[in-house]
């Protein structure tokens, strides 16, 4: 549950009716910005309101909200912080698995130098260190957004020209993806990086979310009914398949690369 602002009702901007195939509509690029913080929130709006082609036709603190409002309002574009709240999951998923036709503008909550995914709080200080393993670098929530339906990524240290480059591509239908995002996504494409397959049974799913969130093998056993010497030979595997050391290893890379987790779920949908 994301900690945001204090939720406040999603609001309807004037001007959001939708009109009926006019040239005023032809001409400008509807726009819903769901952001969980409300000066956040505010600023882009007026940030978007500076452009003569953009109506910004209403705005939501929350993923219910920004679904609630999608539907009715049939915006061209849904401008999505990733600090809006969502019950569970992902907030773009839930948005697409709502709205199937949303196009969908993802905004990190953080610049690249300052995302604690890639750019972990044990970097500067095994940098320092001769010999020290280097950082190998996780699936941020931009790459995650993209998976999941994003058409663009931003990250709140971009240019104002930027958002509306973005936001005018995915209205027109295509992507956009902020350089790091497009480069991560290349990599896993080619071989590289967190999307790397992994021949990973359902059960061994099960166990590995449970120790990237630090249970014990006797928590797992009783979370999964199954003795602690099955925890134990399914942990052995993990460590196998990983190439890790340790459960410390694999718990740290399953957190870092949450796509691992979730790719056998995501084939079971298709």
């Amino acid at each position: 549950m994301n900690s945001a602002a204090p939720r406040r009702s999603p609001r309807k901007l004037a001007g959001s009716p939708r009109p009926a195939g006019t040239a005023a509509h032809r001409a400008r690029i509807r726009i819903l910005v769901a952001d969980g913080y409300g000066l956040d929130r505010r600023g882009m709006i007026s940030l978007l309101k500076s452009q003569r082609d953009f109506e910004v036709v209403g705005e939501a603190s929350t993923v219910a909200d920004a679904i609630a409002l999608g539907g009715s309002l049939r915006p061209d574009v849904l401008v999505l912080a990733q600090s809006t709240s969502v019950d569970q999951g992902s907030a773009v998923a839930a948005l697409r698995t709502a709205i199937p036709g949303a196009r969908v503008l993802a905004i990190a909550d953080r610049s690249a130098e300052h995302c604690v995914v890639l750019n972990p709080p044990s970097r500067d200080r095994l940098e320092t260190l001769p010999g020290a393993p280097g950082c190998v670098g996780g699936t941020d929530c931009l790459e995650l957004a993209v998976r999941d339906g994003a058409m663009g990524t931003l990250r709140r240290s971009a240019a104002p020209a930027e958002l509306f480059q973005a936001v005018r591509a995915v209205a027109a239908g295509s992507a956009w993806l902020e350089p790091g995002t497009a480069a991560r996504l290349a990599a896993s494409a080619n071989g590289g990086g967190s999307m790397a397959a992994l021949p990973l049974s359902e059960r061994e799913l099960d166990v590995g979310a449970m120790i990237a969130e630090g249970r014990s093998n006797k928590e797992i056993s009783t979370s999964l009914n199954i003795s602690e010497p099955t925890v134990k030979k399914y942990v052995g595997r993990l460590l196998e398949k990983l190439r890790v050391e340790d459960r410390l290893q694999a718990g740290l890379y399953l957190a870092r690369h949450p796509l691992v987790l979730r790719r056998r779920r995501s084939a079971a949908a298709r």
